[in-house]
């Protein structure tokens, strides 16, 4: 039985030794249990029982007894002339049998996650196999040291192999389709991305690294159950790694914890690179393709990885605000009031205005100070900036919104709007389809079920931390658990699964409720600007009939002329229906009056 390495050794003695308790001694079973700490990755027990029941005052009892067979008024039977009653064997235990196997293993990893749990660590085990939990990989096996066991470490090798030939397509996948996600939208920009991300202003940069907290987290996560990782870092490290998530550290220690374990890694693995060459960001990409693929790269092969991870990295810094677009909106439209407050305080000083900026003639800024030119040369680059960004963002929603509303105007449509829509469609349309009218109905009067009661299972297993994103099959859901307002949409539906406890699912939304804020605090603390979004749970009825209003409607078939022409007549009817109103109640009112309709 494997021991779990997150609690200590007197912990794991205690969690042991309840469990046989509980599980063998108490059924009346004697058990002699070993624990084996031969490899400090490793620690497990060995646990011998006895297959034969004891009494309570110590002596033997019995495993089985026979039974008569009795017929329907309850009298022995005999076979033939013999003077014998027929019987049977009954066991008195059912320790041998497969399904007992079964619950002891369901209950030894129940005991676990319970202990797991109270030291809030969010991982946990469980006794099902891959394809029962769903999800996507090949498990290795157990060696042994009987004759089969080079077959099996033959058998590993290629799970092995076959592992880091995903984890290596995967690492690729991801830079090309961010360089294709970042391509589709440039087709619409007019800047030079490298230039803007060049001229980030510090809370922009600041806003960038900060929207990335979850993945380092996940990535801690990942690390802490790491060989590779762990030998490179050290036992000091390595404890700091297995506790971390049952200490209340604040997101700056998990920070400074996630740099200390990639620059020991980066040392003690790649010793030849030039350390002061390389930024922060770029070891950690680095490190964590090293350890997904398990492979040290050399050679010209590290220096064409670096080279990669540096555009893929330039990509990213502008991908990171279509990840939370109305986030990232509002920073953007925060800091760009102040800019343009400070520029007219400094413009005013020489009766100049944000109007004069517009046709600069050579010489306006000569009568200002070298400092006050400084500063308006700043914030002109400041605002070009954020006006390059909210662009990104801008096309980000219009992009999705147009494929799915090709005869909208989304000119017309509030960003917050755009933002609601948007959810909607990134959940139900994800192929991004045109939508009819008529589909959108349909949405609101029965809101269609996405996922199978098992990826429901899933996507709540890795909400709570017992999943990595990577163990998910279905891609989209990895995208709607990657955002705020979909994930809301996806609680939605898991709580019309009867298959699934109101309990769990609102225990796992207070826990992220919980992080949220922590996340927010620490964001609000290093940017001035940044105002936390934060989405309610929602029903998807209520969602949809919200984020597709009539007047949303109205915008999204702008030029869609049958769903005008639907609309128009549906407005003539109400209008006739408003005409009329009074000579049915006039109606009524005589009906009542006379007993009888009044002609």
């Amino acid at each position: 039985m494997a021991l779990p390495v997150e609690l200590s050794e007197d912990e794991q003695k205690e969690l042991l030794t309840k469990y046989v308790q509980e599980n063998f001694v108490d059924e009346g079973m004697v058990a002699d249990v070993a624990i084996h700490r031969d490899h400090p990755d490793n620690p497990h027990a060995h646990v011998m029982l006895t297959n034969r029941p004891f009494n309570p005052d110590g002596t033997w009892g019995l495993k089985s007894k026979r039974e008569n067979i009795l017929d329907e008024n309850g009298n022995k039977t005999y076979t033939g002339n013999s003077r014998f009653p027929r019987s049977r064997k009954v066991w008195l235990v059912d320790w041998d049998k497969k399904e007992k196997i079964n619950q002891w293993r369901h209950n030894w990893a129940a005991s676990v996650n319970q202990a797991l749990e109270q030291k809030n660590i969010p991982d946990r085990i469980s006794e099902k196999s891959f394809v029962e939990q769903g999800i996507a990989d090949t498990p290795m096996q157990h060696e042994g040291i009987n004759s089969k066991r080079h077959e099996r470490k033959a058998f590993n090798q290629q799970v092995k192999n076959y592992r880091k030939a995903k984890a290596s397509y995967k690492n690729k996948q991801e830079k090309v389709i961010n360089r294709g996600h970042l391509d589709s939208l440039s087709k619409h920009l007019s800047f030079n991305e490298k230039r803007v991300v060049k001229e980030l202003s510090h809370e922009l940069k600041t806003y960038i690294s900060l929207e990335n907290l979850d993945d380092k987290r996940r990535m801690l996560f990942n690390w802490k159950n790491s060989t590779l990782i762990k030998h490179a870092v050290g036992e000091d490290v390595t404890k700091q790694l297995l506790t971390i998530n049952q200490q209340e550290s604040s997101l700056k220690k998990a920070d400074e914890l996630l740099n200390k374990v990639v620059d020991r890694t980066t040392k003690k693995l790649y010793p030849e690179l030039n350390f002061e060459q390389t930024t922060q960001a770029e070891r950690r990409e680095l490190i964590k393709e090293t350890d997904s693929e398990q492979t040290v790269f050399k050679g010209s092969e590290l220096n064409e990885r670096l080279m990669n991870i540096r555009d893929d990295l330039l990509t990213q810094q502008l991908l990171t605000f279509t990840k939370r677009p109305y986030v990232g909106w509002k920073l953007l439209m925060q800091q760009e009031k102040e800019v343009k407050i400070e520029l007219k305080s400094t413009l005013m000083i020489h009766d100049d205005s944000l109007e004069s900026l517009e046709h600069v003639d050579q010489g306006l800024l000569e009568k200002y100070s070298p400092t006050e030119q400084q500063k308006i040369t700043r914030a002109v680059k400041d605002l070009r900036t954020i006006m390059a960004v909210k662009q990104v963002i801008q096309t980000q929603y219009q992009e999705v919104l147009r494929r799915s509303f090709p005869n909208g105007n989304f000119n017309e449509l509030p960003m917050i709007k755009q933002e609601q829509a948007y959810t909607a469609v990134m959940y139900y349309d994800p192929v991004l389809k045109p939508c009819q009218a008529e589909t959108i109905e349909q949405w609101q009067a029965n809101p269609p079920q996405v996922f199978s009661p098992q990826e429901h299972q899933q996507g709540l297993a890795y909400l709570s931390g017992q999943l990595s994103l990577d163990q998910l099959e279905n891609h989209h859901l990895q995208r709607v658990l990657k955002h705020d307002g979909t994930k809301q949409l996806f609680f939605g539906e898991c709580k019309a699964d009867p298959t699934i406890k109101n309990s769990q699912i609102e225990k796992i939304q207070m826990q992220l409720k919980e992080q949220q804020a922590k996340d927010d605090q620490y964001r609000k603390a290093n940017m001035g600007h940044y105002q936390p979004l934060n989405y309610k749970p929602v029903s998807p009825d209520y969602y949809l009939k919200t984020a597709f209003s009539d007047a949303i409607m109205t915008v999204l078939y702008a030029r869609d002329e049958d769903y005008q022409r639907q609309k128009q007549e549906r407005g003539l009817k109400e209008t006739e229906w408003e005409m009329t109103k009074k000579q049915r109640q006039h109606q009524t009112r005589n009906r009542h009056e006379d007993g009888g309709m009044h002609l």
